[in-house]
C-alpha cells in the first residue's frame, strides 16, 4: 500500500493572475450594478415585454382560432404559424433592445466610477 506524506504544489504565476483579475473584475461588477438601479430595470424591462408578448400571442392565437371556427387542423396551422413567428420576433427584439439598454446603462456607469482602462 502506497502512503503519501508530502503534498506538492505546483502552480503557474498565471494562475494567480487570473484568480487577481477575476476578483477584482467581480468586484467592480458588483460596484458598477449597485451604482446604476436603472441596470436592474432594463433587464426587468426586458423580461416584462416578453412576458406581455407571449401573453398578448395567446390572446391573440385564440381569437383567431375563434374566428376560423373550423376544426381542420391544417387550416389551422396556416393560420397560426405567421402570428407565432411575428410575436418570436417581436420578443427576440424585445430582448436584445433590453440588452443594448443594460449594456449602455452598464458602461456609462463604468465611465462614471472611472473603471475603463
Amino acid at each position: 500500500m502506497l502512503r503519501c506524506t508530502k503534498v506538492i504544489k505546483t502552480t503557474d504565476s498565471g494562475g494567480f493572475l487570473l484568480d487577481m483579475s477575476m476578483k477584482a473584475f467581480f468586484l467592480n461588477f458588483t460596484r458598477i450594478v449597485e451604482t446604476n438601479p436603472r441596470i436592474y430595470w432594463s433587464i426587468i424591462f426586458g423580461l416584462a415585454a416578453c412576458l406581455a408578448l407571449f401573453v398578448a400571442e395567446i390572446v391573440h392565437i385564440q381569437l383567431v382560432i375563434n374566428e376560423l371556427n373550423t376544426k381542420d387542423q391544417n387550416v389551422l396551422a396556416e393560420a397560426i404559424l405567421p402570428l407565432a413567428t411575428k410575436y418570436k420576433w417581436s420578443r427576440i427584439f424585445a430582448i436584445i433592445l433590453a440588452l443594448f439598454w443594460s449594456n449602455m446603462e452598464y458602461l456609462k456607469a463604468k465611465r462614471q466610477l472611472r473603471l475603463t482602462r
